[in-house]
């Protein structure tokens, strides 16, 4: 998936609070259906739960099992208008709560969940379980996609197991903002991040800049001139690389691509950002040319041969 733009919407649909889990579905299917109607996204995330927030012990949290109402009904919108989707519920799982993002593709197939790590002293107390520490990507459209859940970016951690195991973009469905600790995210694995959360959504580049940011609290949107939701296309022929050994490679790029690509310098966090925005230049060629080592393979060679050297000794 390096050959073209992938357009992401971020929403930020917020249940009313008064309403039955029934009338919080259709006005979620609403919502969705304008969105997609209008943007014709290649993935949509929801917000965290995104239908059961505010339901207390009496409705169970709102739970549900992963082929329940609310994904089956996002799954048909994704058939429909061929997004994939990011369905966050209250999974009931044979009893076991769990706060899961459930991935829906293009042709209405469930292909992935992701069971928040760490979830906070309340909702362990309210019966919400973990999610395991071997959780792998979804992949869609290519793209190996992980996730993070609210609570989930206070632990840096976890960080460390999507560099591990390799991805392209993450995911991070919220009910709190997603400030610096999310924009650190981005930046340590080198991918985009998407924020939904009504209250203001953000969309972050590989290199931690702000590709749109907006939500219900935003002025725009709160007084009505802007729907719920933000948007922008992703450039996947683009890619972080650290300065280490692949620094002195670049006079070399210039003089071979010039024009064709733009080099962008993070020196203060020891990174280079290399974009094709020429047609006719494929990112993963180049890479292959100039003997370009990413930045997560980099990170995963360089733990290896520390933890090598460590058991040696």
């Amino acid at each position: 998936m390096t050959g073209q733009a992938y357009r992401v919407v971020a929403s930020c649909f917020e249940p009313d609070e008064r309403h039955p889990m029934g009338q919080r579905r259709e006005a979620l299917q609403a919502h969705v259906a304008q969105l997609l109607r209008e943007q014709r996204p290649d993935l949509l995330v929801l917000p965290e739960t995104v239908v059961a927030f505010g339901l207390g012990l009496q409705d169970r949290w709102g739970a549900e099992p992963m082929n329940g109402p609310t994904v089956a009904m996002m799954a048909q919108l994704a058939v429909a208008s061929q997004t994939s989707i990011c369905v966050p519920i209250v999974e009931d799982d044979a009893g076991a709560l769990y706060n899961s993002a459930i991935y829906v593709d293009r042709r209405g197939h469930v292909v992935g969940r992701y069971r928040k790590r760490v979830p906070t002293v309340g909702e362990i107390e309210c019966g919400i379980r973990p999610g395991g520490a071997d959780q792998q990507p979804v992949v869609l459209d290519g793209l190996r996609v992980g996730t993070a859940i609210c609570f989930d970016e206070n632990f840096p951690d976890l960080i460390w197991s999507w560099v591990a195991s390799g991805i392209d973009l993450l995911v991070f469905p919220s009910y709190t903002y997603a400030g610096e600790l999310m924009r650190g995210w981005a930046v340590n694995c080198g991918v985009p991040l998407v924020c939904a959360f009504p209250w203001e959504s953000v969309i972050y580049d590989r290199d931690g800049a702000v590709l749109a940011i907006a939500g219900t609290e935003t002025s725009t949107m709160r007084l009505g001139h802007h729907l719920p939701w933000i948007a922008c296309s992703l450039n996947f022929r683009s890619r972080i690389y650290h300065l280490d050994f692949n620094q002195a490679k670049l006079k070399e790029l210039a003089a071979r691509y010039g024009g064709k690509v733009d080099i962008r310098l993070m020196v203060r966090d020891g990174r280079v950002m290399i974009t094709a925005i020429s047609d006719d230049v494929d990112i993963n060629r180049l890479e292959r040319e100039m003997g370009f080592v990413p930045l997560q393979k980099y990170l995963r060679d360089s733990r290896t041969r520390a933890e090598d050297g460590a058991e040696a000794h």
